[in-house]
């Protein structure tokens, strides 16, 4: 075998170990589902059952993530938490949008993956009308937005403005 045989096949091993490692192991900055479901559960984090809580006719502003975190994810939550609290005040205090923090990895959890298609940590608007979600919407961009904070809390503000039009509701 020559020299640039056995170069071209340890790129291809490593690569494909890297793959797997993504795949399977998850990276702190991929923002990829797959962790080690052993680790203890972030603080903070809101575990409740799927409709305690939840408005009758209004919103669910959901971060979905995994036990392991990094910095990025992090900041999405705080980040879309705070510009719902700054933004929408009065209709977080009279119960028309809840916003949760949810852990896919447990085991209560777990059928957001299939029900809003995540591929990754991400925030989705859930819209209600009569105790049922008649609607939802993924914010696919907040990892693209993430970096430009002004840009981020727009993004989040207009959907969630958007969301509540179509049910007919004023941003309050």
């Amino acid at each position: 075998m020559n020299a640039k045989h056995l170069v071209t096949g340890l790129v291809l091993v490593l690569s494909a170990a890297g793959l797997t490692s993504v795949l399977l192991g998850g990276n702190e900055g991929d923002g990829g589902l797959a962790t080690d479901v052993d680790d203890p559960p972030t603080a903070g984090t809101e575990t409740v059952a799927d409709d305690d809580g939840l408005p009758d006719d209004g919103l669910v502003v959901y971060y979905f993530h995994g036990y392991k975190r990094c910095p990025t994810c992090n900041k999405i939550e705080a980040l879309a938490e705070k510009t719902i609290w700054e933004g929408f005040d009065a209709r977080l205090r009279d119960g028309t949008i809840v916003f949760r923090a949810v852990n896919i990895e447990t085991d209560d959890h777990r059928h957001f993956v299939q029900d809003y298609a995540l591929a990754t940590k991400v925030v989705v608007i859930s819209e209600r009308r009569d105790g049922r979600e008649v609607g939802w919407r993924r914010l696919d961009e907040v990892w693209q937005k993430i970096g430009d904070d002004d840009a981020y809390r727009r993004y989040i503000a207009s959907n969630v403005r958007e969301c509540l039009g179509e049910l007919g509701l004023e941003a309050g």
